[in-house]
């Protein structure tokens, strides 16, 4: 998308657009002084401030845009915050732009307030709007619930509801106290009013304020009173439960937050559940699972999948204790195969908490998902290699075919937590879509061997690895060449085996956690270790590249939260804290179920991107509709008579209105005040063109005779032309290149199409070139050949004021040629830092905040680019052309660069 001051679309508005804008140039020196030099030279020094700002505000909207859609592509995390942030600043430096462009003009365009009211209140409909909050009732029994409910009891009380209700498969008995309820309670004494001032402004890199905010919010909630209403009705469901066969009716309270167990978002582990629960501790538990909405890990969890704290209301499902004999997980698929033929069971004695929260033992098996489901694959843990588990065949049979119908009916893989009781009856827990991982689409890695990795390319820092009987290898790898790479040789293995948790791999100093002081440190970038998979680490995956843990299995939630979080992830892995050592340089390879000392760029280049976790959430989708008021571009053409006030339908609109009017109300300063037709100097220089200068403010020597027509470059003072300048001549331009026949023809028939084109006839366009400037501002308008451009820059005090602009259109030959030579100028300003966009035969490249010295360079490169590539295009005839003219223009360059004094 192109922004701002872009070129038009249409093939020749960017010729009519500069005919009127050199033409008014002309007509600014036939005018009459109507005000004395003094007072001319002080209303010009107002304008030019004016427009200054104007520029400086323009070039930070277009930043903001830029910065606002890169964050729809780029997949890091983003909050309201940053919506809100982004939208305020960028509606501040419009309003600026229209402000300065009102005093530049002398009071015209105030009509541009009211598209400008009309947008931006659009944008704060957008930004504050909320998800629709359904009254209902504050609890409903199991037997009232399913998908229709969802935005009362959440998807995994919902799902519950259609495995009971739809399906007729068993599940405890219970009921759900609703989003309805938790809001009312949260409501209640402005409870979350005080939960938004303690969440304002919280850094969540800063772990020790994450970990003493949630602390002090849970505690909040944990503390409150439930109205009488809600607290009499949760007590009085409770009730309907009990048997009076039963001594004590212990139930289990499950979070059902909304957004939880959606399509791979799963909040996996994220809230509490409690288990075991007996009557007199039903209500605190209630107000301590709605409090777990802010645990640590669900606040950066939300804020990495783009949930805005007001998208989620916590519901709580209350269930009948199921006296597991045997209980675990099963996935319908395997994760990291959508068309596996079996389904994976995970399975551990007593309850499947010990299952889901990776502290248990468990055995895994491979059942067939076709009738009549044999068992595949039986792999029992070391712990229970001795005491198998008493899952019978026919059972495994009964789960496969339990979760192939599952998945049947909510259409896609299921991650399924299930139990046996003591009488041998199945009960679901819960289905959940199975998250596929975060690599899937990405190169395939799983066919590398680690075993048979050949002459790795390994780079070891420092000596912090252990010696275990294997320095030789770790001292053969740490070797250089005589170019300093290091020596290609067989991986250092520190680590073998564990299962796969989640696939990829990843590299960075190792960093074990044992403790939540460990937590409190754990840095960015940083290889996690752990003994067991706690669900409370997850809040360190947005900063850890890989996870290792001693304990565990792929049924976890942290390998669940792992998988959607692109990160790899090893479980099982024995020894992995007695072997490594903290800020040891290592490379995980999940896939291959592997552990190496250095950095292994063979495995690392087929690590897969990391996924978009933002993408489809609700602030992802806030930030998109934002965006629909702010940069599509509806003025494209300044000739075009619907390019006025009234045409603006976005922010991009109005920053192009008020950029382009800005330029022209300066141009035509002199026409309006009376500017001496002595202020234009013609540059005394050996050159086949015509060079003029503007002095804008201070680009003149003070002892410049400001009587004199002419001007030569002792006397400019400005740094950017004198850089520009400085690239048009740094070597001798060639002169026309030799035109073939077909390369003649397309320049004759170009020139009967536009008759602006041809040299012979009398034009603005043709006649002079003109530079405006200011000790530290150039604006240049230059007509060469059958092309024009466009360079502009300014080099001020401020990052945030520095930029170099360009803009190129035009040739004499084909559209074929002409797009040759675009690409070939658009390849090389890219190499050198450039944004570029190109659209047809036009193109804009900036650079904006970088040092003045670093933009002094670029504009060399332009200054030579401008001459250099004059006439090109009617020799363009293919890309072997364009090849040996970029291997030229380069070599000349580096020369140029080479040149470079020190500071820049």
């Amino acid at each position: 998308m192109l922004k701002g001051n872009d070129f038009p679309e249409q093939p020749n508005a960017g010729d009519q657009n500069m005919t009127f804008f050199l033409d008014r140039l002309t007509s600014l020196f036939r005018t009459k002084p109507r005000l004395k030099p003094a007072e001319l030279q002080a209303a010009f020094r107002a304008h030019y401030k004016d427009f200054r700002a104007l520029l400086t505000a323009n070039n930070n909207a277009l930043e903001l845009m830029a910065e606002m859609e890169q964050a729809l592509t780029a997949g890091r995390s983003f909050g309201m915050a940053f919506v809100r942030g982004n939208c305020t600043a960028l509606s501040v430096n419009i309003y600026k732009m229209i402000h300065h462009l009102t005093r530049l003009a002398d009071g015209r365009y105030s009509e541009l307030d009211q598209p400008f009211r009309a947008i931006t209140k659009q944008l704060e409909q957008v930004i504050a709007l909320r998800s629709p909050s359904a009254e209902g009732a504050l609890i409903l029994t199991m037997a009232e619930v399913d998908a229709s409910a969802v935005d009362q009891v959440g998807e995994k009380m919902a799902n519950l509801g259609e495995v009971r209700n739809r399906l007729g498969l068993r599940t405890p008995d219970g009921f759900v106290i609703t989003a309805t309820a938790s809001r009312h309670f949260i409501e209640a004494d402005a409870l979350q009013v005080e939960i938004n001032r303690r969440l304002k402004g919280l850094n969540l890199d800063n772990l020790e304020e994450l970990y003493t905010v949630s602390a002090g919010i849970q505690n909040l909630i944990s503390n409150a009173p439930l109205s009488p209403e809600l607290e009499e009705a949760i007590l009085a469901h409770h009730q309907q439960l009990a048997t009076s066969s039963e001594e004590e009716l212990l139930v289990a309270l499950r979070s059902s937050a909304l957004g939880e167990d959606s399509s791979n978002v799963s909040f996996a582990g994220q809230y509490r559940t409690q288990l075991n629960v007996s009557r007199e501790f039903v209500v605190q538990t209630y107000k301590e699972i709605v409090a777990s909405k802010y645990k640590s890990q669900a606040i950066v969890y939300r804020q990495q999948r783009g949930y805005r704290n007001l998208d989620v209301h916590m519901c709580v499902g209350c269930l009948r204790m199921v006296d597991g004999a045997i209980s675990g997980v099963l996935y319908s698929r395997a994760p990291d195969d959508p068309r596996s033929p079996y389904v994976i069971i995970q399975a551990a004695p007593g309850l499947a908490a010990t299952v889901v929260d990776g502290s248990g033992a468990t055995e895994q098996f491979r059942v067939s998902r076709t009738p009549p489901h044999p068992i595949l694959h039986r792999q029992s843990a070391e712990e229970l290699s001795h005491s198998p588990l008493a899952l019978t065949e026919l059972q495994a049979a009964e789960l496969a075919a339990t979760g192939v119908r599952l998945e049947e009916h909510f259409g896609t893989p299921q991650d399924i937590e299930w139990s046996i009781d003591r009488c041998g009856l199945l009960y679901i827990l819960q289905s959940r879509p199975l998250g596929r991982p975060a690599s899937e689409g990405g190169q395939d890695n799983s066919s590398i061997s680690s075993h048979t990795v050949p002459q790795i390319r390994v780079s070891i820092v420092g000596r912090s690895v252990r010696q275990r009987g294997l320095p030789a290898m770790q001292q053969v790898c740490g070797q250089a060449d005589d170019k300093g790479d290091a020596v290609p040789c067989d991986p250092l293995t520190l680590l073998s085996g564990g299962v796969c948790a989640s696939q990829g791999v990843g590299c960075g100093p190792v960093f074990m956690v044992r403790s939540n002081l460990d937590l409190l440190r754990f840095p960015k970038g940083a290889v996690l270790v752990i003994e067991t998979p706690y669900p409370d680490w997850a809040s360190l995956l947005n900063r850890a590249v890989a996870v290792v843990s001693e304990t565990g299995q792929p049924a976890a939630h942290l390998a669940t939260v792992a998988r959607e979080f692109g990160v790899p992830a090893i479980f099982g892995m024995k020894q992995a804290l007695a072997t490594l050592e903290n800020n040891s340089l290592v490379t995980v390879d999940a896939t291959g179920g592997k552990v190496y000392a250095g950095r292994i760029e063979s495995l690392l280049a087929l690590a897969p991107p990391k996924p978009n976790l933002m993408a489809g959430s609700p602030v992802y989708k806030v930030l998109t509709q934002a965006l629909a008021h702010i940069t599509p571009l509806n003025l494209t053409d300044p000739a075009s008579p619907f390019f006025r006030p009234d045409g603006c339908k976005t922010l991009h609109d109005l920053t192009r209105f008020c950029h382009e009017k800005a330029v022209v109300e300066m141009f035509t300063f002199g026409e309006r005040y009376g500017f001496d037709d002595k202020a234009a100097k013609q540059l005394v220089v050996d050159a086949p063109s015509q060079w003029w200068v503007i002095d804008l403010d201070d680009g003149f020597t003070p002892d410049f005779d400001p009587e004199s027509r002419y001007i030569d470059l002792n006397h400019i003072t400005s740094a950017p032309m004198q850089a520009i300048w400085q690239g048009m001549t740094a070597f001798p331009w060639a002169g026309p290149p030799p035109v073939s026949l077909g390369g003649f023809g397309s320049i004759i028939f170009q020139s009967t199409r536009n008759p602006n084109l041809d040299p012979a006839v009398r034009s603005a366009m043709a006649a002079k070139n003109y530079f405006l400037i200011s000790k530290n501002f150039c604006n240049l308008s230059v007509r060469l050949g059958y092309h024009f451009a466009l360079v502009e820059a300014n080099l001020g005090k401020y990052l945030t004021e520095n930029y170099v602009s360009f803009q190129f259109k035009g040739g004499a030959a084909d559209q074929d040629r002409r797009l040759l030579r675009i690409q070939l100028i658009s390849e090389i300003l890219s190499e050198f830092g450039f944004r570029v966009e190109q659209k047809v035969d036009a193109m804009t490249a900036r650079i904006e905040k970088k040092p003045g010295p670093y933009l002094l360079e670029r504009l060399k490169v332009l200054g030579y680019l401008l001459i250099h590539t004059r006439q090109i295009d009617m020799i363009m005839a293919d890309q072997d052309m364009a090849a040996s003219y970029h291997q030229k223009i380069m070599a000349d360059l580096r020369t140029l660069m080479d040149k470079t004094t020190p500071e820049a």
